[in-house]
């Protein structure tokens, strides 16, 4: 039976695949904890604890030991080699023993889904994407490069045929936006209900006073976010500025051509960027994306979006009300043409960060909960 606050009671087990920082995927993990009157245990591959809450941290019980091996561990910020070990990581989940838990959330963009929990339990994925490298290979070519992208190519059919017999283990799917939900009947054949991840809104502040000339886009520079087509955007904004923050591998590239009404900054502390967003007069966000938690923390601190009508972007920014959407995939004059739209427009504040608060932590945790109990636990 469910706890007298409403929580799960029956012993439970989270399968994620990796922690590799306290991003996205890692924050809803430890948002998932609520859910439970005593903290379920954490399997995963991979886990940099010293990058984690300390709660977090204590729920992980089992880590691949070949992850953990000097020269292929990481270390803090430092990457390690581990990921090389995506050939063995199906053969890793699979076997992990749940023997006693009544209740296993596979946590999963890669291999967790693939876990074998127990007959009599209660195994519901919750689904960042059915494996990207795996099922759009075009999607990917920004992101997997060299080496890691010739080793994807190579292993892509044997994964692929895995993965769809992995996908049928789950008694339930359930997505982090429509876009991954409309994979999920695509790839694997199953339905899935949508419930979108935690955000913190709470971190966020509405400035009663911003610079109605500058924007903001804040990402990883990898080409998929697109950050040399924003940055060229600016080219044809000289009566606008932007701030960009975000690290990568095109920041040498991005340095050597950006305009001179654009500032690029490094890795910025998460209360420096709530004042960013918050003095900003739109967020600019224009790859295609799962989700986009960076959407959902542009409206928290009042501040318009401007995105790609494809994604994630589709169930967060609704036009006219929460921002505007442009086709994709955007080149600069199509970014720019969005950008002086947002620029001519007047925006509430105040709507833009109670359209926020539907993607709250709160609303995350109150909605898989009940997703669950339907499911029967309890």
């Amino acid at each position: 039976m469910t706890g007298g606050d409403g929580r799960i009671t029956q012993r439970s087990a989270i399968v994620h695949d990796w922690f590799q920082g306290f991003h996205g995927s890692e924050r809803t993990v430890a948002a998932m904890l609520d859910l439970f009157s005593r903290d379920p245990e954490i399997f995963t591959f991979q886990a940099a604890r010293e990058l984690l809450p300390s709660r977090l941290a204590s729920a992980i019980v089992r880590e691949s030991r070949l992850a953990r091996l000097p020269g292929v561990r990481q270390r803090g910020h430092e990457s390690g080699r581990w990921r090389w070990l995506l050939p063995y990581m199906p053969i890793f989940f699979a076997r992990l023993d749940l023997t006693g838990y009544e209740v296993v959330i596979s946590s999963s963009h890669a291999c967790a889904v693939g876990v074998n929990a127990p007959a009599e339990a209660l195994h519901l994925c919750y689904c960042y994407t059915p494996m990207r490298y795996v099922w759009m290979p075009e999607a990917e070519r920004g992101r997997a490069r060299g080496l890691k992208g010739l080793a994807l190519t190579t292993l892509r059919g044997r994964l692929r045929a895995w993965d769809r017999r992995a996908s049928k283990r789950p008694d339930a799917y359930v997505a982090i936006s429509s876009a991954v939900a409309d994979r999920i009947a695509r790839f694997y054949g199953r339905q899935a209900a949508v419930v979108h991840p935690p955000v913190a809104v709470s971190d966020f502040g509405v400035e009663p006073e911003r610079d109605p000339q500058r924007f903001l886009w804040v990402h990883r520079l990898v080409p998929y976010k697109r950050p040399l087509e924003v940055a060229a955007a600016f080219r044809d904004l000289p009566d606008l500025r932007l701030t960009m923050v975000g690290v990568g591998p095109l920041e040498e590239e991005l340095r050597v051509n950006l305009p001179r009404n654009v500032d690029l900054i490094g890795w910025t502390p998460r209360d420096r960027l709530a004042r960013l967003f918050a003095e900003s007069a739109g967020f600019i966000h224009v790859g295609e994306e799962d989700f986009g938690v960076s959407m959902v923390e542009a409206l928290a601190a009042g501040t318009p979006v401007l995105a790609v009508n494809r994604g994630g972007a589709r169930d967060i920014v609704r036009p006219d009300r929460d921002g505007l959407l442009i086709s994709a995939p955007a080149d600069p004059a199509a970014i720019a043409r969005g950008v002086r739209a947002l620029a001519q427009r007047e925006w509430d504040p105040r709507t833009l960060r109670q359209s926020a608060e539907r993607f709250s932590e709160e609303r995350f945790r109150e909605s898989l909960g009940q997703i669950m109990r339907a499911h029967g636990a309890r």
